[in-house]
């Protein structure tokens, strides 16, 4: 029983510890340099809480993690709110206001090696590298049909065709991202 209380503890703690905004990590995507994810570490997770922005504003919440006991990564993309981001918080309440946009898993490579089954002594050096098959579907379907006049899934925004352009690539370390992903360090 004792060891199961430690279990939720530490579960407990993962889920609400802090953000630490002194580091940054960059992803850009290598199809369309406007789309970017910034992310902020995550001191328990080993990945990120943060943005998927267009032209330096953020359109979509973002976030990486790894999955208990497989131990492969994962993404969720939510809509994004400001209030997402205030210290103290936990991620039922940073999250209320927000919908969820995709989730699935997020593939790191190093170089043309995918991370997780290489080991680090046998990687060829290389760029770190991340891939999410599943967010373009997810974003797609999260815009709504075109009303008259409006953009929408039949008419899409410049920002909206860049972002879905952008979600079918991959998104390549721009700075500081080794740190974030267990998998993805040369």
């Amino acid at each position: 029983m004792e060891k199961i209380k430690q279990i939720i503890l530490i579960s407990f703690l993962f889920f609400v510890s802090p953000i630490n905004a002194k580091e940054l990590c960059t992803l850009t995507s290598e199809e369309e340099p406007d789309v970017k994810i910034t992310m902020k570490y995550v001191l328990a997770s080993g990945g990120g809480v943060g943005t998927l922005n267009y032209k330096n504003k953020p359109s979509l919440y973002f976030e990486v993690g790894v999955w208990n006991g497989y131990g492969g990564q994962y993404y969720v993309a939510r809509s994004y709110s400001s209030e997402s981001f205030t210290q103290g918080k936990t991620y039922v309440e940073r999250t209320k206001n927000t919908e969820k946009i995709s989730s699935g898993r997020f593939i790191i490579f190093v170089g043309n090696q995918i991370g997780r089954v290489i080991d680090r002594e046998e990687r060829k050096s290389g760029k770190l590298r991340a891939f999410m098959p599943t967010l373009p579907q997810g974003y797609y379907y999260s815009i709504p049909f075109t009303e008259k006049g409006e953009y929408g899934r039949q008419k899409l925004s410049k920002e909206m065709k860049t972002i879905l352009d952008a979600s079918e690539g991959f998104f390549v370390d721009t700075g500081g991202c080794s740190k974030f992903f267990g998998y993805g360090g040369d």
